[in-house]
């Protein structure tokens, strides 16, 4: 089954890329009858523009899992899953990807939730992008909104979802996501917030920074403490209703000091 949708993307990839190229050539720039690159070489150009540099477009997709082994070897403090905390992977999923283990590469009933929600409130407050989907932008892809990149963004997600386990993708997303305060991965979250190590995270550090993914400049807590702390109220709230923890827990857990390194904001 798999396979059959991983086919119907690479067809749409396909059939997309072929009227960009097509339009490349009907609506091209006058250049005054010279022309310093053709039509084709001008858009494969443009198509791979996305793309953070690796070696080449081609090895990303051929060879998939060399191509993110590589690139998390070159993180300096990979954190493992095996010494994230419970309540830091309950809190990411509840808030990021509540489907994560019963969906693949992407979540329709996510996508149409979000949009429902999106809808009501009138602005974006939820996104569709499952957790496979932001490991592959983080990792490899712009974050510019184009057809193109988003089709790009969907293929290398069903390759993720084929070479890696969810417990995998779950450990490259929290290693690769930015938190803000220019600390890109946990382990640099948790230095830089609470001056102590991934495996020492209590609940209520968990549930904040599970909050800093969706606008980690904007509920940075050292900066934007209110809005961070009504950040993790909805997180723990989020948590209880998905049945992680219980009302109390989170009501105990938005009480407790979080212990943020180098600011004055908590005092109760």
């Amino acid at each position: 089954m798999k396979k059959k949708l991983l086919l119907v993307f690479l067809l749409a990839f396909a059939a997309c890329s072929s009227w960009n190229l097509i339009a490349d050539f009907i609506s091209g720039p006058d250049t005054g009858g010279r022309t310093e690159r053709s039509a084709p070489a001008a858009f494969i150009s443009s198509w791979l523009t996305p793309l953070k540099p690796l070696e080449e477009k081609a090895y990303v997709y051929l060879h998939f899992e060399e191509a993110m082994d590589a690139k998390m070897a070159r993180i300096p403090m990979y954190v493992s899953i095996n010494i994230v905390p419970q309540s830091l992977r309950q809190a990411v999923i509840a808030t990021e990807d509540r489907r994560f283990y019963s969906h693949g590469a992407i979540d329709p009933i996510g996508i149409i939730r979000a949009a429902a929600v999106n809808l009501y409130s009138g602005e974006t407050v939820e996104g569709g992008s499952t957790i496979s989907q932001q490991v592959v932008k983080n990792v490899f892809l712009s974050h510019e909104r184009t057809l193109s990149r988003k089709v790009q963004e969907v293929i290398l997600a069903f390759l993720l979802e084929h070479y890696y386990s969810k417990d995998d993708i779950l450990e490259i997303y929290l290693n690769t996501a930015y938190f803000g305060a220019n600390a890109t991965g946990l382990y640099e979250a948790c230095r830089t917030y609470y001056g102590i190590g991934p495996d020492e995270l209590r609940l209520s550090q968990s549930s904040m920074l599970a909050g800093l993914l969706q606008a980690p400049t904007y509920y940075n807590p050292l900066e934007h403490y209110d809005a961070a702390r009504k950040r993790q109220q909805v997180v723990l709230a989020l948590m209880a209703e998905q049945g992680y923890i219980s009302a109390s827990q989170a009501t105990q857990a938005y009480r407790d000091d979080l212990g943020l390194s180098g600011d004055g904001s908590e005092t109760n």
